[in-house]
């Protein structure tokens, strides 16, 4: 909301919705809810529409952010489980990456810290369920680099993945890559 009252986020240019910011939950401070209290440039809508895939795709520059909890080197993200413990849920992420392929000019974003304490996020294979296949292929973005692996054949997103891992763990993801473990 802090964003929208500075002008930073307009809505001007969108091409639905023009001037309207469109969510389907407000959480935050007192602050940010007294602010989306009967704000007309704010509609809550449910998910039938801000989830449909036919809405999203009509937006021209449609950027999808996601996040995860791991990406293999094929491109699958896990954006739901550590092992057996779920710590996200699926959410829209696949439906929001999806619909930002076919807008013109999109772009499907997968932004993670490239690692959780001493472990990669980035994986030779992942741990939990695959939120995301790689046939989804997107843009992976860490602190270190971005890959971006549309149109790239699986020999092709390996190395782009291992740029965007920590520094550390590099030598060994190629090493297992290699190996085929």
């Amino acid at each position: 909301m802090a964003l929208c009252e500075a002008g930073v986020v307009t809505n001007a240019r969108k091409t639905i919705d023009v001037g309207i910011t469109i969510g389907g939950v407000i959480m935050g401070s007192d602050r940010t809810r007294r602010s989306a209290h009967r704000n007309p440039a704010l509609q809550l809508r449910g998910t039938e529409y801000t989830h449909a895939p036919s809405v999203p795709r009509r937006i021209e520059r449609f950027v999808a952010i996601n996040s995860a909890v791991q990406v293999d080197l094929t491109g699958q993200v896990n954006a739901e489980a550590i092992g057996d413990t779920y710590v996200g849920a699926v959410g829209g992420v696949g439906d929001f990456l999806r619909a930002a392929q076919p807008s013109r000019g999109g772009v499907p974003v997968v932004a993670l810290p490239s690692t959780a304490g001493p472990h990669s996020r980035i994986a030779t294979r992942v741990s939990g369920p695959v939120t995301v296949p790689r046939s989804d292929a997107c843009v992976i973005v860490t602190e270190y680099e971005i890959a971006d692996l549309r149109g790239l054949s699986i020999a092709e997103r390996i190395p782009k993945l291992i740029a965007v891992a920590n520094p550390d763990h590099r030598e060994r993801l190629a090493r297992e890559c290699v190996a085929g473990t």
